[in-house]
């Protein structure tokens, strides 16, 4: 009986552990841009040439020549190191909201983070308004 309680508690650690870290997490209001903009539920990989972080919680993807993506993450970054560097896991050449993650280097603690939405954008001149919105908010 020992043994059986034993092994119960020893499962039933993890499970409990994953089940806090999994708990859905409201993002901040400014963030909520579906009035706005047009959200997507992917974007194709291989046409990402570049990157710009636009604040803790955010950044803009280029792709192609002319298209641009903001990334929202389902929690903030803390990137002000010098240095640091993303990557992106994603899966059949796609990246899709709610599944794939963004990896940042050089942070203290974990160095993921869920994509929470992924809005198109009309150009460099929106990305750039964008972008300056979030970072006065």
């Amino acid at each position: 009986m020992r043994m059986i309680i034993r092994m119960s508690s020893i499962l039933l650690l993890p499970i409990i552990v994953l089940s806090c870290a999994t708990t859905p997490r409201a993002i901040p209001e400014k963030y909520n841009l579906d009035d706005e903009l047009e959200a997507v539920d992917r974007i194709y990989t291989p046409s990402i040439s570049s990157w710009e972080e636009v604040d803790i919680q955010s950044i803009i993807l280029r792709a192609n020549v002319g298209d641009y993506y903001l990334i929202v993450l389902h929690r903030p970054m803390y990137t002000r190191f010098p240095g640091f560097s993303i990557g992106i896991s994603s899966t059949v050449s796609n990246i899709t909201p709610g599944f794939d993650r963004i990896f940042v280097g050089n942070t203290p603690g974990p160095g993921y983070f869920f994509i929470e939405k992924i809005y198109k954008l009309k150009g460099k001149e929106q990305a750039r308004e964008i972008k300056e919105r979030l970072r006065e908010s």
